[in-house]
């Protein structure tokens, strides 16, 4: 009997490192399946195989912050890379980050699920779009619109019917392009909302598609009391190349809020109207920083590079962070790398919340100039920064 059980350990010895792993996990002895996984590390320390084993291992035991702390170590090391892996780390932090008892967290993972927006994480999606916030559910929703397939069609309908009006307003703007007759009538449906959001977001879609109602219901938004509503109808007209409300937005540009008056501007410069321009350039000298910051933005939207240097000012090191971020950004949409250093000095921030924005801007950045920074991030000693550098590089990897 001895040399029995002798002979089945030798021969169990010799079975594939990942049988024997994948036994162990099949009866719930995660702590030997690591084992052996450490064992093998410990013998062949740059076996990218092994590595990416013990990746995997540590995510079928449903702890994917290790698995990305495994993972990014690699870097350090000056390891190869394993794009699926990985990708398979930054799902699985996405169900972890929706499920964080921290509510800065739980949107950010549903920020970037919605701008990942990739097939085959429609379980997350599920999970996103029955989330209790609706916040959450809003931005699932975004992302979902951008899926093909029967069952994102149908989660984006019932998404109409959300008690919310942020979640249905989103539903409203991820139906566009979509023509079949359900969502059609969906969207005519929400023309008649109580919120005025979703009406707006409702008449933007279906103007898309040549519908001279929601046209005119655009139109008449540009008049709500709401600022927010006049701007992000501006918006919508100035993008749709409705040059009928041209009288209107040039009313607008008198509006007593200044904000209101560069979306009008951007809107009217949108539509052609040259003499709009100038009330954009004006408003870099606005006595508000943050209005002339947003001018700058605005002028950023149309290609247009005349509020760079009041950007490069407002990165300054004497500026407030979230100024110097927002910089940085909007240099970033115009290809001017100009906010990088600024960025990667503010992932070095001891507040974790102005390190995980900034990691964000980074991944924002063009052509992979962010990466050095967010892969040094991936080790960040705060769970929001670390998992927002993972989205980040994921996203870049083409998922």
């Amino acid at each position: 009997m001895l040399i029995i059980a002798g002979l089945a350990a030798a021969c169990s010895r010799e079975r594939p490192l990942d049988e024997q792993i994948e036994a162990h996990l099949e009866r719930g002895d995660a702590a030997q399946a690591m084992a052996l996984v450490e064992r093998a590390l410990r013998d062949q320390p740059g076996n990218a195989a092994i590595q990416d084993l013990r990746v995997r291992v540590l995510l079928r035991i449903d702890t994917p912050d290790a698995a990305l702390r495994a993972y990014a170590e690699r870097w350090g090391q000056g390891g190869s890379d394993s794009p699926a892996v990985f990708r398979q780390v930054a799902a699985g932090l996405l169900q972890a980050g929706l499920r964080a008892p921290d509510g800065v967290l739980r949107s950010r993972a549903a920020g970037a699920l919605a701008a990942w927006h990739a097939p085959d994480l429609l379980p997350v999606f599920r999970e996103a779009l029955a989330h209790p916030e609706a916040p959450v559910r809003a931005l699932g929703v975004q992302g979902m619109g951008k899926l093909p397939g029967e069952e994102p069609a149908r989660l984006l309908l019932g998404a109409f019917d959300d008690p919310q009006a942020e979640v249905r307003a989103a539903a409203a703007s991820a139906s566009a392009g979509r023509s079949d007759p359900e969502t059609h009538a969906a969207l005519e449906k929400a023309l008649t909302d109580a919120d005025p959001l979703v009406r707006l977001r409702a008449a933007a879609t279906l103007a898309k598609d040549g519908n001279a109602g929601a046209a005119g219901l655009l139109a008449t938004l540009l008049t709500d009391r709401r600022d927010s509503i006049r701007m992000q109808s501006a918006e919508a007209v100035g993008h749709l190349g409705l040059r009928e409300t041209t009288p209107m937005l040039r009313g607008l540009l008198r509006d007593a809020n200044p904000y209101v008056r560069i979306y009008a501007a951007e809107a009217l410069v949108r539509l052609g109207v040259a003499d709009a321009r100038p009330v954009l350039t004006a408003g870099l000298s606005h006595p508000d920083r943050s209005v002339a910051l947003y001018a700058a933005e605005a002028l950023s939207n149309l290609g247009d590079a005349a509020g760079s240097g009041i950007l490069v000012e407002a990165l300054g090191p004497d500026r407030d962070p979230s100024l110097r971020l927002y910089a940085a950004w909007t240099l970033a949409r115009l290809n001017d790398a100009r906010g990088l250093p600024t960025l990667e000095e503010l992932c070095l921030h001891p507040d974790a919340q102005v390190r995980m924005q900034a990691v964000w801007t980074l991944g924002e950045m063009r052509d992979g100039v962010g990466v050095p920074g967010l892969r040094r991030s991936a080790l960040d000693a705060a769970p929001p920064v670390r998992w927002q550098a993972a989205w980040s590089l994921a996203k870049g990897m083409g998922g």
